[in-house]
């Protein structure tokens, strides 16, 4: 099925967000119409395999809105939902954020780098200078380890990956095409590839504040991301 091209497509993976989900949209919707209309924008949330009420409340979105698309994938992943949702999206400029960690002041000013910085991504970072990242203190000591190893292992230069990311889509696209993780670091092994391709990367700060617990558990991650992190780095050195 063919879309009109928008100039922006919001990105959103959902696993299990019953408790947010309504809410949280209707607020994105209410800020991001402070600066495109309706018809230049558009939402899509992947579902991907919840076990309570988030497909019932995402279609029931989906009718109340036009600017919504749902997809539903039957197999939890958040790199395969986020990849799905970004090689079917429309828009000329792609932001990608989770339900519960949104700033679409920064999403704003990232239209404007790629406009006046000729920008190819914008990665909104809780961890630079100016940011302020207000997680419990393991959070954020597990972000700082994993940043360690982003530059001990591929020279990542940049201070965050996870998170809020907006980025021009012709530029983007053929590098999430690349990816072979489907998991947690689909995000960072697209920022990784992306950045060995030297597409112009900026960072911005912002606030991160959890509004609630995570819904894949922190340990959860750990042995996921070492397995994604030993995929990426035979793919590409190997």
């Amino acid at each position: 099925m063919k879309h009109d091209t928008k100039k922006l497509s919001i990105v959103i993976p959902v696993y299990n967000e019953q408790e947010i989900l309504k809410t949280e949209i209707e607020k994105i919707i209410v800020a991001v119409e402070t600066f495109l209309y309706r018809a230049d924008y558009e939402i899509i949330l992947v579902e991907n395999g919840s076990t309570d009420n988030t497909v019932l409340i995402a279609k029931e979105l989906a009718s109340l809105y036009s600017q919504i698309r749902l997809i539903s994938l039957p197999v939890a992943g958040y790199g395969n939902a986020l990849k799905q949702g970004v090689l079917k999206s429309s828009g000329a400029y792609i932001a990608v954020f989770n339900i519960d960690f949104w700033d679409m002041d920064a999403v704003k000013k990232a239209l404007v780098s790629f406009e006046k910085e000729q920008s190819d991504i914008v990665v909104c970072s809780k961890s630079m200078p100016g940011a302020h990242d207000l997680r419990p203190l393991s959070r954020r000591m597990l972000n700082r380890i994993f940043n360690f190893a982003l530059r001990a292992l591929f020279r990542y230069p940049g201070t965050d990956t996870h998170g809020i990311k907006i980025f021009n889509r012709e530029k983007a696209a053929p590098v999430f095409s690349q990816c072979k993780t489907h998991r947690d670091l689909l995000d960072t092994e697209f920022l990784i590839r992306a950045n060995r391709a030297g597409l112009k990367i900026k960072e911005i700060p912002v606030t991160c504040e959890e509004k609630r617990k995570s819904v894949y558990g922190i340990f959860g991650h750990i042995p996921r991301i070492i397995k994604d992190f030993v995929v990426i780095f035979f793919d590409i050195y190997f």
